[in-house]
């Protein structure tokens, strides 16, 4: 008889298994999207956006043989090299610089005592003396002359404080490298950039005038086109577009002096570079040249304040009484108020130019990766003089 056949059975349901255990000393597979735990011994793996605990392994970090490491400078370090570099280098970071603001401010001061010895007479301190016998010609004359020689002292001053600046970049760049100089080296080694130092100089002085010309001719205009309250609005609007466009416009150049004796390069050449170089980095080289400005002045204030105020008490023992005494006293005071704040100004003046210094350094590192060519010099044990100088460049490298 025929039988059916029996249909197989069907498999027992089986439990979901479980994921097998990890082997002993091994982390266990994390589900996705969590942090995986560390194996036993092992360092755990920071979470995202933590820094690591410590440097992967074969890291070596970039060099440092000088005052700044061999890599884009952060603000810190720009501000603690120069300061590095002007203390192993005070001679030829600051004894120029002081040297021409206290030639500056002797001229000044010896120009300003006829005009102190009118000023500070007694015929005009005293307060019963009639008014036509205090302005005289003589009063009118020493003004005058005052005024020229402090006009011709500022274009003297701003074309050497240029040659300065120039100055600065060897011993900052030496010291980049970890090579002291000297201020006479500092001449030797940067020929013949002063002289197109000079050049550069006397080219802002010149552009300064012509400026200056302008805005006065053009206020003059101003007031004589339109009444009282136009020419004000029409003085406040050219400020209003003057000052930032002279700002934008000495930032771009501001480099020009460093480039020069840095590249060996012209004066329109090393103006060129500058305004490369700042092309796409204007506001972090605006910033920081303000900051630095506001750190000088604050310096400077500190050291010019407790002596102005020391020079001041000697007032103290003099007798009011005595106008002759008064009038030698306060043209005494004017004369060293006028050299302290000249021997200030250059010292505050050398440090900014070796900030400014290491700032151009740092461009040219972000831009064309000149830390690779002062590292293959500084590898090689050579001393071209400045660094960099003699070497070829390193090509661009895109931006950093």
């Amino acid at each position: 008889m025929w039988t059916p056949p029996t249909p197989p059975a069907s498999p027992a349901p089986t439990a979901k298994q479980s994921p097998s255990a990890p082997a002993w000393g091994q982390a266990p597979t994390p589900a996705w999207g969590q942090t995986p735990a560390p194996a036993w011994g092992q360092p755990s793996a920071p979470a995202w956006g933590q820094a690591p605990n410590q440097l992967p392994p074969g890291y070596l970090p970039p060099p440092k043989p000088g005052v700044v490491p061999l890599r884009p400078l952060g603000l810190g370090e720009l501000f603690d090299g120069a300061f590095q570099a002007v203390r192993r280098n005070p001679g030829a970071t600051l004894g120029l610089s002081v040297l021409v603001q206290l030639v500056v401010g002797v001229v000044v001061s010896v120009a300003g005592l006829p005009l102190f010895s009118v000023l500070y007479s007694p015929e005009f301190l005293d307060p019963e003396a009639p008014v036509d016998s205090v302005f005289t010609d003589e009063l009118g004359g020493s003004v005058l002359a005052f005024v020229l020689v402090s006009l011709v002292a500022g274009l003297l001053s701003g074309c050497l404080m240029v040659l300065v600046q120039g100055l600065v970049t060897v011993p900052v760049l030496r010291a980049a490298l970890n090579r002291k100089t000297g201020f006479g080296q500092t001449f030797t080694l940067s020929r013949p950039s002063p002289a197109r130092l000079v050049g550069l100089g006397l080219l802002a002085a010149a552009v300064g005038l012509v400026v200056l010309a302008l805005a006065v001719g053009l206020a003059v205009g101003a007031a004589i086109v339109a009444d009282g309250a136009g020419a004000a609005l029409a003085i406040l609007a050219m400020v209003a577009v003057g000052v930032p466009l002279a700002v934008w416009i000495g930032v771009k150049f501001v480099f020009a002096a460093h480039a020069l004796v840095a590249e060996g390069l012209g004066v329109f050449a090393a103006l060129g570079r500058s305004w490369q170089l700042t092309g796409g980095r204007w506001w972090r080289s605006f910033g920081i040249l303000l900051l630095a400005g506001v750190v000088v002045s604050v310096a400077t204030s500190l050291i010019t304040t407790p002596l102005g105020f020391a020079a001041g008490m000697l007032g103290a023992f003099i007798d009011p009484a005595d106008p002759e005494s008064l009038a030698r006293y306060l043209a005494g005071l004017g004369v060293v108020s006028t050299l302290l704040g000249a021997v200030a100004g250059g010292l505050g003046a050398g440090y900014l130019y070796a900030v400014t210094a290491l700032l151009y350094t740092d461009l040219r590192i972000r831009r064309e990766g000149f830390d690779l060519v002062l590292l293959r010099e500084f590898e090689a044990g050579t001393d071209h003089g400045i660094p960099g100088r003699q070497a070829p460049g390193a090509g661009p490298q895109g931006a950093r």
